[in-house]
């Protein structure tokens, strides 16, 4: 007997077994697939969300805690400006070669009372200008700004 399709007995015998076979029904849809792949991805994203968050907060509650407590501001050493006692002459240093003119030290007491009010008060302390002695220029007008522009 003569092959003619070219198929060993072994061949026909695995072609009859897959001859045999039957296509079962599908079990699974499509959608249900789908939805389960997107819900799986979904998931994912959530998931790194909440470890990124769950890194910042451990994050903030080390800085928190690690945080040094809160101390009173250094003062710097007294200066001459600040000191209360009198300011004159003799109350000077001998290494000092610079005599002060008492008409400069009562000048700068009148700032630092001055300055100690505004800072107690605020700008209301200033005295107006009424009150501030010497002579104040009246206000540049036109001409006159224009007289000064060219004499230049």
């Amino acid at each position: 007997m003569q092959n003619t399709d070219g198929l060993t007995p072994i061949d026909r015998e695995l072609e009859a077994a897959l001859g045999g076979l039957r296509v079962a029904p599908a079990t699974i849809s499509r959608n249900r697939v789908m939805f389960d792949a997107g819900r799986a991805s979904a998931r994912r994203r959530s998931r790194l969300w909440q470890g990124s968050s769950c890194v910042l907060t451990v994050l903030l509650l080390a800085s928190v805690v690690s945080r040094p407590t809160p101390t009173a501001p250094q003062r710097p050493a007294e200066t001459v400006a600040e000191r209360k006692a009198d300011i004159s002459p003799a109350a000077l240093s001998a290494a000092s070669t610079q005599a002060i003119d008492a008409e400069q030290v009562r000048a700068f007491r009148r700032y630092l009372r001055m300055r100690q009010a505004v800072l107690e008060r605020g700008i209301d302390a200033l005295p107006g200008s009424t009150e501030i002695p010497g002579s104040i220029d009246p206000p540049l007008t036109r001409e006159n700004l224009d007289e000064l522009l060219s004499s230049t």
